[in-house]
Formats: C-alpha cells, structure tokens, sequence
C-alpha cells in the first residue's frame, strides 16, 4: 500500500517544530480516489472540527495501516518516541465563503498544547491534481494568549462583517496574515503527496480559489486527514 522509500524532506517551523513532507506515499493512490467514489453516499458533514466539507472515516485496518507508516517513517522526524492512531478520515473540501463560519476563517491548531510530552499529531494527504486547489498554509501567533482567547470566545456571536473587523480576515479561507496570526509557510499540493506536523501548529487550509471547490471526489478538493497521538522526545534525546 505504501511506498517502501518515499521522498522525505523536512521543513523548520515556529516554536521549534517540523513539516515533514513525503512524497509519493502511496503506491495506488486512485484506489484511495474510487474508495472514496463508491463510498460517497456514506460522507457526512463535519460537525465536530473546523473541516469545511463532509468527510468520512477510513476502516481500522486502513487506519492501522498509516499508523504503521508513521512510525517507520515519520516518528523520528517528528521528534516522537511513538505514536497511536486517533481518527483518519477521507475528506471533501466544498465549503464556499459565505459558508464558512467566523474561526474557518482564520488559522487553528488541532489541539492545545499538553503537559508533558504528551501530544497530538496530523496528517494531510492531497488525492487530487489540480494544484489551483490549495495546499496548507502555516503560521505564527503574533498576538498574546489572552487576545487570542478573547477573540475565539467573541467570535460565536459575531456578525461576520464585525469578525473581519476585528481580525482583518478575509472574506474566504485564511489564505495570508492577520491581525492576529503571521503566515510563515505554504505547503505546496500535489498529487500522491503528505504532510505531517504537531497539531499544535497553527494551520489553515490554503485556498485561494474556492470556486474550483466541487462535491466531486475524482475532481475535487480530496484528502485523506489523519490524527494520532504523539509522545515526544525530551529535550536532546
């Protein structure tokens, strides 16, 4: 199912984080495209996490199967002593502007940092060509914890117009720097490519043009999106 030497690189972000990018990771990537086909009908809308479209959940054994693959290639660049698969899903982005609720548009974490070394990891796997599409856009907080704070609580109530005016978002999906959060890093899509990264990086999901978004699995926005929890390595280890 995997590829046995995928092309791996690693990119620095903030906090003393990584990306590690792995290209061509699966060996039959359309058989992932034609499961998500025939599985269409059984996709449901994600009420649950900021995903703007419906997703559905991968058998066990398929998500045993990426747990396996992170922990022979994708623990040690992590900086993870091991890992556990949480939640991995097939994912539809089709979400337009209007659509999307005042934190879709700006970046979120997955998870908040734990104590410890204890964690929670992601994974995005890109299944489609057009790379119009969007990759993942990372970023660095620049405001302080309680503004942050402030603005996640304000924002459940808040006219869009009025959200906007409070963080300098944009009208579509958070695609470049606000008030509150500096962009530092674009993942770039393409075809058969995933990226991995501590869900306590700030992200978004990079799209530029949402007019290509479609409901359709061989020509739209298709992931594959993972989460396992991580135990890091201690400082130096």
């Amino acid at each position: 199912m995997f590829n046995p030497r995928p092309a791996i690189r690693v990119v620095p972000l903030p906090d003393k984080e990584h990306l590690v990018i792995v290209d061509d990771l699966l060996l039959e990537p359309h058989k992932m495209v034609e499961l998500a086909r025939q599985s269409r009908a059984d996709f449901s809308d994600a009420d649950h996490n900021y995903f703007p479209g419906p997703e559905l959940n991968l058998p066990p054994a398929l998500a045993q199967a990426f747990d396996q693959f992170i922990i022979g290639h994708v623990r040690k660049p992590l900086g993870a002593r091991r890992t556990s698969m949480l939640a991995t899903r097939l994912a539809l982005a089709t979400l337009q502007p209007p659509q999307l609720q005042n934190l879709q548009r700006v970046c979120h974490r997955d998870t908040v940092p734990q104590p410890g070394m204890e964690g929670t990891g992601a994974m995005v796997l890109y299944l489609f060509h057009d790379i119009r599409l969007g990759g993942t856009g990372f970023f660095r907080q620049t405001c302080s914890d309680a503004a942050f704070t402030d603005m996640v609580l304000r924002s459940r109530g808040m006219e869009r117009d009025a959200f906007t005016a409070l963080t300098g978002a944009g009208p579509g999906y958070a695609v470049a720097s606000d008030r509150y959060f500096e962009k530092v890093y674009t993942a770039q899509p393409a075809w058969n490519r995933a990226i991995f990264y501590p869900g306590t990086v700030l992200h978004s999901a990079d799209i530029h043009s949402p007019e290509l978004l479609v409901d359709d699995v061989q020509t739209g926005r298709l992931t594959v999106n993972a989460f396992f929890n991580l135990r890091r390595n201690a400082a130096g280890a």
